[in-house]
Order: structure tokens, then sequence, then C-alpha cells
């Protein structure tokens, strides 16, 4: 790759957006120099809107094969652990080559959506019947390879499972392609961390399901193992089923315990963390974690919404993530941020700050709070960040005539994927026109893949 430079009608800075701008990089990708008020020369190609792309902290890949599948209930209560048993059904069914063309279609159809990074909460570790591969990492390479097939930057996040829940000795025969042990789990990663060769748009990061799924004193002997400092991601306080289970066994509610017991900071990032108390969301907040918030996910499973009216007002981190990957949507997830904001308060704009609206003001703290929770310098348009970008089509009937401060509203409340013209990772085009180069043979390896998993 070498050196590059791209020309921007507008584009979003961290200051806000400006006019005209040169965006310089290195021959690794990563912007060097920012030039406003520039002009264009013959030799360029000049683009449109132009955003920073917007990292995913929270995926499961696989889950797209659900589709269509969890809509029909027999039982008369339906909710998250009914939906469960559909999931882990799915699970137990993919082979490594399988598992791998899907989280590549699913991949690419993040980067249609604007989404230029992805962390990938993977756990299948195992073969179907649970025992492990001849190579450990098996199934967490095969992640890495659908990533770099399609351009997607990732940070794996290998999965700790050792226990169906708070009283449960170990795991449930449907859980056991996830079950480690902890020196199994480490061994994991170090396994992982070699199958990242070098690559900089991949990086390794760790994690412990949810406070139900590892018991407290294999929690805390993973952060006594001496391990490399890496992003460290737990599901959390996603169900109010979770919260009063976690006071039952701990006498503590689960995002308290884990403040008082582990050493949260920064490169922490909290999934879903719905349930909080007024203190415990203070408490989080001044620790810099940052919490992963996946609001189409947890609307379909009935979770409940997160206060993020004051969790902004904090100063408090927060990134989205497609989770279940039901929809894959930049736009939608942010639409029902604001959305959830003002049914709950009965006004509009609820989450705007400043002279920002309220999608300007989303899009640029979910890509901020997202780009650390991811561990990769991406996230915003700035010298030292990989040039992972997003253009919006100036053409799109929807956005004509539009300033570049109605722009995001457009997108997030009117308008939706077929906006997005390009994306870059490292300065380099991965969509163009709306497509991928190699969209049309991934996409029928998946459609294969979705027949041979609908016949068993």
């Amino acid at each position: 790759m070498h050196e590059h430079s791209l020309f921007c009608r507008y584009a979003l800075l961290p200051e806000g957006w400006a006019e005209n701008v040169r965006i310089r990089t290195d021959a690794e990708g990563v912007t060097v120099d920012i030039e406003k008020d520039s002009k264009a020369s013959g030799s360029d190609q000049v683009h449109g809107f132009v955003l920073p792309g917007m990292p995913n902290l929270h995926s499961h890949g696989f889950q797209r094969l659900m589709a269509g599948l969890t809509g029909p209930s027999t039982a008369a209560n339906d909710h998250f652990w009914s939906w469960r048993k559909t999931m882990y059904r799915l699970a137990g069914l993919l082979n490594p080559e399988q598992y791998e063309d899907c989280l590549a279609w699913v991949y690419l159809n993040m980067l249609r959506a604007g989404y230029t990074g992805c962390a990938e909460f993977h756990y299948l570790h195992h073969a179907p019947d649970g025992r492990p591969y001849a190579n450990r990492a098996e199934m967490s390479l095969r992640v890495l390879a659908a990533a770099r097939r399609v351009g997607m930057p990732l940070t794996l996040l290998p999965v700790l499972y050792c226990r169906s829940g708070f009283t449960s000795p170990d795991c449930a025969p449907e859980q056991r392609r996830f079950c480690h042990g902890l020196d199994d789990y480490l061994a994991l990663l170090e396994a992982c961390q070699s199958g990242l060769s070098g690559d900089s748009t991949q990086a390794l990061g760790m994690a412990p399901h949810s406070l139900r799924a590892v018991p407290d004193h294999a929690l805390k002997a993973l952060f006594r193992s001496g391990l490399r400092p890496m992003p460290v991601h737990i599901h959390i306080a996603e169900q109010t089923g979770e919260v009063e289970q976690c006071v039952e066994h701990t006498g503590a509610r689960p995002v308290e315990w884990l403040l008082e017991q582990m050493p949260v900071d920064a490169s922490w990032c909290l999934v879903h963390a719905t349930h909080l108390s007024n203190q415990e969301r203070s408490l989080t907040a001044s620790t810099g974690a940052t919490i992963g918030l996946c609001p189409s996910t947890e609307a379909d499973l009935g979770d409940g919404m997160f206060a993020m009216e004051p969790w902004l007002a904090m100063g408090g981190r927060f990134g989205l993530g497609s989770d279940s990957n039901t929809r894959v949507s930049v736009a939608e997830e942010i639409r029902l941020l604001e959305y959830e904001a003002r049914l709950v308060s009965r006004r509009r704009n609820v989450l705007a700050q400043g002279r920002r609206s309220s999608a300007e003001t989303l899009y640029g703290r979910a890509a901020s709070g997202g780009a650390r929770a991811l561990g990769q310098a991406t996230g915003s348009i700035e010298p030292g960040r990989r040039a992972d970008l997003v253009e919006l089509d100036m053409a799109h009937p929807l956005l004509d005539g539009l300033n570049p401060e109605q722009v995001l509203d457009a997108w997030v409340f009117a308008g939706s994927d077929d906006m997005i013209r390009s994306v870059w990772v490292a300065a380099r085009p991965v969509i163009q026109s709306g497509r991928h180069p190699d969209e049309a043979i991934l996409e029928r390896r998946f459609r294969a893949v979705v027949r041979e998993v609908r016949q068993r």
C-alpha cells in the first residue's frame, strides 16, 4: 500500500464539518495530515460527505442465520431465555467452513452498512459434540480469516464460558461448544495471538461471557494470570432476571459487584448494561469504561432501554453493536437510541449536545467509544488514526440541497444504507458504488450455508 490522499467535498472532523478537505495517509493507511480549504487537483477523485467509519463493538456473526426463525412461539411467555433455545440449536450445527463463510458474508454486510471494524464476541470454540479441534484455535482462526476475506478490521474476543448459571458447576449439554477451563482458555488466547500474524487491522481481546457463566474465582484468576493489556468485554445486567439472580447469589447487583471486585477501567466494555442503578451509572462513568449498546437486538429480545440521557450528561462513553445481526444498520441503531429517549421523555432531539443534532452527537460519541472498545486507533478523522471512512452519496435525492449539518439527520432518520456510496479501510476502498468486489461469490457461499443448516 502506497501513501495516498483523499479529497473530500465535506468531511466530519472532531470539531465539526469542514469543506474541501484533503486527508493524507501513510503507507499503512494511517492519517498523517488533514488540510482544510484545500483545492482539488486534476488527478483527484472528489468524494462527497465523508464520515469516520463506525466501529461495531459487539457481534455474534453466526446469529444472522436465525433471521425469521424466532418469530413463532409456542411459549405462553416468550422472552430472552426461550430465544436462547433456538440460538443453541443453531450454534450446534455449524462446521468450521460454514462458520467462516457465514461470517464473511455478515462482515461484508457490515461494511456496506457503514461499519468499519468489528469486535466478534466469539464462543463457538469446539466441535458440535464438545470435543476440541486438533488446533484449539480452529474456529477463532476462521473468524480472523473471514474478516481478512472482505477487508473488515477485527478485534477477536474469544469468550470464557465455564458454567450454565450462578448455581451450576458446569455447562449444560447445549453449551458444550462454548466451555473452557481457565488453563485451556489462556492457551486459546496464546494461540489466537499467534494467529494475528502482525496484521495491523486485527487485534485480540478477551471476553469473560458474564457473571452467571464465569465463577468469581475464575474471573479473578484470569486477571492474576499476567495477561498483556488488551480490551475486556463482558455481558452484564442485560436482563432483569440476571440482575435478580446475581443479587441472590452474590448479594450485589451485577455492575455493583464488578466494580467492587474487578479492575474495571477504560479498557473494559460492559455490553448492554441495560439495568443500572443511579449509583452504578455514576461509578461506571468514572472508570472510563465503555457501555456497549445494541438497540435493535435489545428491542428484539425485550431487554429494556438503557438510560442514555443521564449517561451522556455524566460524560459516559458508549459504542454500538449489531449483536445478533438480525438487523445490520448503523443508522438504525442510532435512530433507535434517540427514539427510545423520545418515547421516555416525550420530547424531541433529546440526545443532542451543544449545537450538534442528536444524530451528529450520537454518531461521533459512538464512533469514539467503539474505537476504544475495539482497542484500535479509529473512530475519527485526525492524524494518528487509521483512515477508515464512509462516504454518503451527495447525489442521493434525500441529500440533495442539504448543508453538511443536516446530512446525518437525513441518513439516520429518513434514509437507509443505499445512501452509502463508498467505504475505505486504511485508506483502501472496500465498498465502491455500494458494492464489494467479491460480493457475488461470498453471497453464493452464504446461501449454501443457509440451505445446509436449514435442512438439518
